[in-house]
């Protein structure tokens, strides 16, 4: 029997070993380091902040003696657990903000300076959002309110029940709280704006205007209230022109008949004539139509398509007392801004049992995590071979050993040579596949090549809006290794986008990840102390912002998914339109390819009607009449609906399909078109920014196919024993010598155009 005393001894012997390890890590307090502080830092915007997004860091240099020439890095684990170091640029030292991807919730944030620990504290975990810092649940949405909440940070509590709101509402005090990139607001739903919000926008500085207007032509949502106090919000702000359309004009007031919204909500209560900013009615979409007290009909309410992103424009100071008192503001509310106010926290019971995962990006993830070079072992195989091992050994020992030979202690001598033999053989087995195997399964002719152990499948989303002459691009690359390895990465431009545009303002490549069951993982508690850290190095100045990946080490037999986000502006003729009939839904007159390169398998959808384009869509080519096109109901198209006789037939979707990933790219594109979350039974939180539904309005269409080349791919900027090889007959696309070798490529491209109504004679 142990004594107690001796078990005290180890089990303390284990606690400073781990203290020491944590030390070791940076991811322990330690009260013996001079320079450590338990100053917070700011972190995202009052505290709040997504997992897995980009997030804004900022702390106080002049309190903890920073000097401007210092180049500070932020140290936290990524999805996977493994430790990574964002390099910031300068500007961080002189107290402006530095950007990182949390990987997890209370993940470690350490801030260093070369080797010495300057702040060393964790990211706040997931709580009420209304009562202070907390990680904001993707399935929570997630508002910045800029001035009045107009009671939206009530929704769905309950003092009774000590139930607190469903949504997460972030109320900055002041302009110090906003980022200075775009990057900032990525995870945030929408921005609402109302009249006492001047105060702190008429402080924002020139960065910090940029990265809002970038963030909305990006994809974000606006809701900006423009009512009596329209004026003194132009005159404090008169920047917040640039976040509506270029015609949009000056704002004027005028006296507004308040039936309109009455009506729109079955209000039983009236409201007083109130004064609101003249919309112009040629623009955007009409939600409320109403007149003024001279009886002369003005758009109340109006949606605006900006970039890529919408703009509610009401005219009407929601948060002046009138309205406050009027019981249905908040149904108001929510029916102008749609599903954006809706929990999509589901039960348990209501998701989808059949797979790990509950979100679109899970089922994209299984589908890029599949490579030709690795040899599939099925569970079947497994249980034959365990089975073989136990026939071999046992009756082997027995019947020939024992009873045939007579001599029991061969068995030292077969046991061995079974269990080695088995071994080499799995370990044979589990090479990867060569070039010359994959040739002669394809019944190819290609040349024998050497054996390819790094791998990499990704998919593309490339997004234009023609009117503002802005693009974005998102990639996601699952990178496989059949030995271990240690790279560094960097995201580089094609040709194709090198004649698309001259100008890129921001490329970023960074670790993506999000642990739980959105990808069908778990949550990763602490750090992976066996792979050793790797580096992004985020650089930025005045034209450009950027990050690379350094010495990022993959484990044997592994997998590691990057992503990279950057933006661009278009070489475009600035006469991109399409003709609508006017009175109709149908689009008439020519349609021109305006992009420099081939648009495969395309179509030009407008609202509910997709228009099917030649296989190959040449570029400058022209097509004289949109009639001649085939016609197609778009959700029918989507959801692979057909007649038959007189009913119809919706091909069902499959959640553990993982072999189509074309199919996977249209969901994510139009989640909310093809009927969301009750067609796919799988939600659409992770990558939610690429559906575009929004944009199927009146005046935009979309021009939308795949590509043959990339726009951007990913190159080996540096790397270690063993050496990369390319395999061109694995392989798409003929990679540059420092490329990535890639199994499956996807490149989509969706051109936003401007629609114009015109006379039917």
């Amino acid at each position: 029997m142990i004594a107690p005393s001796f078990l005290r001894v180890i089990f303390c012997a284990l606690i400073a070993v781990f203290s020491s390890s944590a030390r070791e890590h940076g991811f322990a307090q330690d009260s013996s380091t001079s320079n450590l502080t338990s100053t917070p830092v700011a972190i995202g915007i009052d505290g709040h902040y997504r997992v897995g997004c980009w997030t804004a860091v900022r702390m106080a240099s002049q309190t903890l003696g920073i000097e401007s020439k210092d180049r500070l890095a932020i140290e936290t684990l990524d999805g996977d657990g493994v430790r990574v170091v964002y390099r910031q640029p300068e500007e961080f030292a002189r107290g402006q903000f530095g950007y990182m991807v949390p990987g997890s919730e209370a993940a470690p944030l350490v801030i260093r300076r070369e080797n010495e620990t300057i702040v060393s504290t964790r990211f706040p975990e997931g709580g009420v959002p209304a009562k202070g810092p907390s990680m904001i649940p993707r399935s929570m949405p997630w508002l910045i309110v800029v001035g009045d909440p107009l009671g939206i940070d009530k929704i769905g509590a309950n003092e009774l029940l000590n139930r607190p709101a469903s949504i997460a509402v972030t109320m900055p005090k002041s302009a110090d709280s906003f980022p200075s990139l775009g990057i900032g607001y990525d995870g945030i739903d929408a921005v609402i704006i109302t009249g006492d919000g001047s105060s702190i926008l008429k402080n924002f500085s020139p960065e910090q205007q940029l990265a809002l207007r970038n963030w909305l032509l990006g994809g974000g949502r606006v809701f900006l209230t423009l009512g009596k106090s329209a004026s003194q919000l132009v005159n404090d702000a008169p920047w917040i022109s640039k976040l509506l359309p270029e015609k949009f004009g000056d704002i004027k007031t005028t006296m507004i008949d308040p039936s309109a919204l009455e009506a729109y909500t079955s209000s039983q209560t009236q409201l007083e004539p109130f004064e609101g900013a003249e919309l112009p009615r040629e623009l955007g979409q009409v939600l409320v139509l109403g007149r003024t007290t001279r009886k002369v009909s003005t758009p109340i309410v109006v949606d605006y398509v900006v970039g890529l992103g919408r703009v509610t424009v009401v005219a009407a100071d929601l948060d002046s007392e009138r309205f406050e008192a009027w019981p249905e503001r908040l149904d108001l509310i929510t029916r102008l801004t749609g599903n954006m106010l809706v929990s999509t926290d589901r039960e348990l019971g209501q998701k989808s049992q059949a797979t790990s995962y509950n979100d679109l990006a899970g089922q994209l993830r299984a589908s890029l995590d599949q490579f030709s070079m690795k040899r599939p072992f099925r569970f079947s195989l497994i249980s034959l071979i365990i089975l073989a091992l136990i026939a071999l050994v046992g009756p082997l020992d027995y019947l020939v050993v024992n009873r045939l030979f007579g001599r029991p202690l061969l068995g030292w001598i077969t046991f061995p040579i079974i269990a080695i033999g088995l071994s080499v053989f799995l370990v044979w087995q589990s090479q990867p596949v060569t070039a010359n195997a994959l040739a002669s399964a394809s019944n190819s002719s290609t040349p024998a090549s050497p054996v390819q152990a790094f791998q990499s499948n990704r998919v593309e989303f490339v997004d234009i809006d023609a009117e503002t002459g802005f693009g974005r691009g998102t990639i996601w690359n699952y990178l496989y290794t059949h030995d271990a390895r240690q790279i560094s990465l960097q995201s580089e431009s094609t040709e194709g986008l090198s004649q698309l545009s001259s100008e890129i303002p921001m490329r970023l490549l960074f670790p993506f990840g999000y642990p739980g069951r959105s990808l069908g993982g778990i949550q990763i508690v602490g750090d992976d102390s066996r792979m050793p850290a790797y580096e992004v190095d985020f650089n930025e100045n005045e034209n450009h912002s950027g990050s690379t990946v350094s010495e990022l080490a993959l484990a044997p037999r592994s997998s590691k998914s990057i992503a990279a986000k950057y933006q661009f502006k278009p070489n475009l003729p600035t006469d991109v339109i399409v003709k609508r009939r006017r009175g109709s839904e149908l689009l008439e007159g020519a349609i021109t390819n305006p992009l420099p390169f081939d648009l495969l398998d395309g179509m030009l959808v407008y609202r509910n009607w997709a228009y099917l384009l030649p296989t190959r869509f040449r570029a400058g080519a022209t097509i004289d009449s949109v009639d001649t096109l085939r016609q197609k109901n778009f959700r029918w198209q989507l959801s692979r609906q057909r007649a038959v006789e007189s009913s119809s037939e919706t091909q069902a979707w499959n959640p553990s399909d993982t072999q189509s990933i074309s199919r996977v790219c249209e969901m994510l594109m139009f989640y909310d078109a093809v009927g969301g979350h009750r067609y796919t039974n799988l939600d659409h939180e992770v990558l939610s920014g690429l559906d575009l539904s929004n944009l199927l309005v009146d005046d935009r269409c979309m021009l939308i196919g795949r590509l043959e080349s990339p726009m951007s791919r990913l190159s080996v900027a540096s790397q270690f024993d063993p050496a990369v090889t390319v395999d061109p007959a694995m392989t798409a696309i003929e990679p540059s010598p420092q490329s990535i070798p890639e199994t499956t490529s996807h490149t989509i491209m969706r051109l936003v155009i401007p629609v114009r109504a015109t006379s039917r004679y």
